[in-house]
C-alpha cells in the first residue's frame, strides 16, 4: 500500500518500459495501492479487558479513527486495517457502555415477520441474538461499516446539488441505473429452478458494478437512507394467494409513495407521462401502469394489483442493532453515517402513504437482505465462485519501480479507482481517472508481466489482465457520462468498449449508457437505435424510453 504521494509516483511510470505486473488474486481481501504506511496511531485508550472510564475526547477519537480508516482503505492494507478497526470499535463500545446510554433499546417488532426459513437459520439467529449487544462482530460489522461508508460517500456525491426530496431521489436513482449494469441474478425471490448465485453484499455489488433488479433496489434504498430520505420496497400479492411479490422501491415524501422501476431503469411516469407517479395515482388511474406496457408485452403489474400493497422495510440485521444506533448518535459532519433503521416507524409511515386504509397494508421486513446472508452460508461455494469471477480482477497488482533509493510499490489500480470514484475524487494525480488509466496496461507491459509463467498459467493471467483493461475502460465511460462529458463517454463506451469488445461482459450496459451519452449530445436518432437494440433484462424499459423520445429522432 502506498500513501497518496506514493500513488502519484507509481502512476507516473505507467507507460515506462520497466513496468512489471503481478497478480494477487485473493478473492475478497483486495487491498489498496502499494505497501501499507505505518498503522494509524492508536489513541491512549484502555485495554478492553480492563474497563477503565475514558474521557469523551478519547472515546470520540477511537470511533472517528475507525471510520476514517474504513473511508480510505485504498491507503492501507485492508486486512490489517480491518483488524485495527475492529479493535478500536470494541474499545469504543466498551467505553461507551461504561458511560451509559441506550438502556431503553428494544429489538424491533418487525423481526417477527421474517419467514421462518430465514429466521431459523443458525447464522441469522446468531446475528439477531446479538442485536442488542455492544460488542462488534469481526466477521460482519467491519465489512458492514466499510460498505456503509462507501454508500454514504456515493450518496453525498451522486445527489449533485439537488435539495428537493424528489430531485435527490432522481439523482440517486440515475446513479444506480448508470453504475449498476442490469443482471437477472440473483432473483428477488429465489426458487429451486432459479436459485441465483450472485448473493453479494452491498460493497461487493458496488465494486462489481452489476446488479439484478433486487440488488439495484437495495442499493437505491441504501443511498436514499444516507441522503436522509425514506424508502421501502412495495409488494403485490399476499401470503394467501401464493406469497408476496416484491415490485418496486418507493420514496416516501410528503405523505406520498413515489415509484421507481429498477428493472426498466426508469421512474414510473406520472399522469400523462409527467413527473413520477405515486402509488395512489397508479391505483386510481389505470392508464399510468398501462402506459408501461408494450404492444407485445404487458407490464406485469396493473392498477387492480396495487389496491392493497404490502410494505417491505429494507432493514438488514445490522440496521436493527443497538450498537449501530449508538454509532449514528456519535458521528457528525463528514463522518456521519445513517446505519440504524426504526423499521416499525418506517413501515407505518410508508403504509400511510399508500392507497386505501393504512391499517390494511401488511408491513414486514424485506427478506432479500436476509436471504443474501442465508445463501452465502448455505451455498458459500457457489457464491464464492461468483465473487471470484467478478472481483478477482480487483486484486490484480502492478509493481512499479520506486526510483533511486526508493522501494518498489504495488498498485491494485481497479480497486483504488473504484473507492476514489465512490468518494467523488475523480481528477488529479490521485484521482479515480488516473487509477483507471493505470488499469489499462499496454500489451508490452502485460507480456512483461507474463514472462516466466508456464503456458497454462500465462493463458489464465492474460485473460485476467484483459478483464482488468475491459473493466477499467467501461468504468471510465460510466464515470465520464456521470460528469456529463458526453464526447469522452461516447469514445470510451462506443469505440473502446462496444467496438473492441462486442461480445464482452459490458456490451449491453455500454450500449445503454452510450445511448444516454448520445442523447446528451443531441444525437437522438442514434440513441433510439441503441435503445431498440438492447437485448438485456432492461430491454422493455429501453423500448419504452425509445418510444418516448421525440418523433423526429425516429
Amino acid at each position: 500500500m502506498t500513501t497518496p504521494s506514493a500513488v502519484a509516483a507509481c502512476r507516473a511510470g505507467v507507460s515506462a518500459p520497466r513496468v512489471a505486473l503481478r497478480a494477487a488474486v485473493a478473492l475478497i481481501a483486495v487491498a489498496g495501492c502499494g505497501r501499507p504506511p505505518a498503522a494509524p496511531p492508536e489513541p491512549a485508550a484502555s485495554n478492553v479487558s480492563r474497563p477503565v472510564p475514558m474521557a469523551q475526547g478519547v472515546r470520540d477519537q477511537l470511533l472517528s479513527g475507525a471510520i476514517d480508516v474504513l473511508g480510505r482503505l485504498d491507503d492501507y492494507d485492508e486486512s490489517a486495517a480491518s483488524a485495527q478497526v475492529f479493535d478500536r470499535l470494541n474499545q469504543w463500545s466498551h467505553a461507551v457502555g461504561l458511560a451509559g446510554g441506550a438502556a431503553d433499546w428494544q429489538p424491533d417488532p418487525l423481526l417477527t415477520t421474517l419467514p421462518a426459513r430465514l429466521a431459523d437459520d443458525a447464522p441469522v439467529k446468531a446475528l439477531v441474538g446479538g442485536l442488542g449487544s455492544g460488542a462488534f462482530d469481526a466477521a460482519v460489522d467491519v465489512q458492514t461499516l466499510r460498505d456503509q461508508r462507501w454508500l454514504a460517500d456515493i450518496a453525498a456525491t451522486a445527489r449533485r446539488d439537488a435539495v428537493d426530496d424528489l430531485d435527490v431521489a432522481r439523482q440517486l436513482f440515475a446513479w444506480t441505473i448508470r453504475a449498476l449494469a442490469i443482471s437477472v441474478d440473483p432473483p428477488a425471490v429465489p426458487t429451486a429452478d432459479t436459485p441465483g448465485t450472485r448473493w453479494f453484499l452491498p460493497g461487493e455489488i458496488l465494486l462489481a458494478g452489476r446488479g439484478s433488479g433486487a440488488q439495484r433496489s437495495w442499493i437505491f434504498l441504501e443511498l436514499l437512507r444516507h441522503a436522509g430520505l425514506d424508502g421501502v420496497m412495495l409488494a403485490t400479492g399476499s401470503e394467501a394467494d401464493g406469497g408476496l411479490r416484491p415490485w418496486v422501491p418507493a420514496v416516501i415524501s410528503a405523505g406520498e409513495a413515489y415509484l421507481f422501476e429498477p428493472t426498466y431503469g426508469m421512474p414510473v411516469p406520472g399522469p400523462g407521462g409527467a413527473g413520477i407517479a405515486t402509488a395512489r395515482q397508479a391505483a386510481a388511474d389505470p392508464a399510468i401502469l398501462t402506459a408501461m406496457s408494450l404492444p407485445d408485452r404487458a407490464y406485469p403489474v396493473q392498477a387492480t394489483d396495487i389496491a392493497r400493497l404490502s410494505v417491505l422495510v429494507p432493514a438488514a440485521p445490522w440496521n436493527l442493532a443497538r450498537r449501530m444506533a449508538r454509532i449514528d448518535a456519535e458521528l457528525v459532519g463528514t463522518r456521519r453515517l445513517t446505519l440504524a433503521i426504526d423499521a416499525s416507524a418506517l413501515g407505518r409511515s410508508a403504509a400511510a402513504a399508500l392507497p386505501g386504509d393504512a391499517t390494511a397494508h401488511d408491513v414486514r421486513l424485506w427478506s432479500f437482505p436476509w436471504e443474501t446472508l442465508v445463501r452465502r452460508t448455505s451455498d458459500g461455494g457457489t457464491v464464492n465462485r461468483a465473487l471470484g469471477a467478478e472481483l478477482a480482477v480487483m486484486s490484480l497488482a502492478m509493481t512499479m519501480p520506486g526510483g533511486p533509493g526508493a522501494a518498489d510499490r504495488v498498485v491494485r489500480p481497479l480497486y483504488v479507482a473504484r473507492l476514489r470514484e465512490f468518494r467523488g475524487e475523480l481528477d488529479g494525480p490521485d484521482g479515480a481517472k488516473r487509477a483507471y488509466l493505470l488499469a489499462r496496461p499496454s500489451a508490452a507491459a502485460i507480456n512483461a508481466g507474463l514472462a516466466g509463467l508456464g503456458p497454462q498459467q500465462a493463458d489464465g493471467m492474460k485473460r485476467l489482465y484483459g478483464q482488468l483493461k475491459e473493466n477499467a475502460t467501461y468504468f471510465l465511460g460510466v464515470l465520464t457520462l456521470g460528469e456529463r462529458d458526453y464526447e469522452t463517454a461516447v469514445d470510451y463506451l462506443g469505440r473502446m468498449t462496444l467496438e473492441e469488445y462486442p461480445d464482452g461482459v459490458w456490451a449491453d450496459a455500454a450500449r445503454l449508457n452510450l445511448a444516454e451519452a448520445k442523447l446528451g449530445l443531441g444525437l437522438d436518432a442514434e440513441a433510439v437505435a441503441l435503445l431498440r437494440d438492447d437485448p438485456s433484462p432492461q430491454r422493455f424499459g429501453s423500448r419504452l424510453r425509445a418510444e418516448r423520445i421525440t418523433p423526429q429522432a425516429r
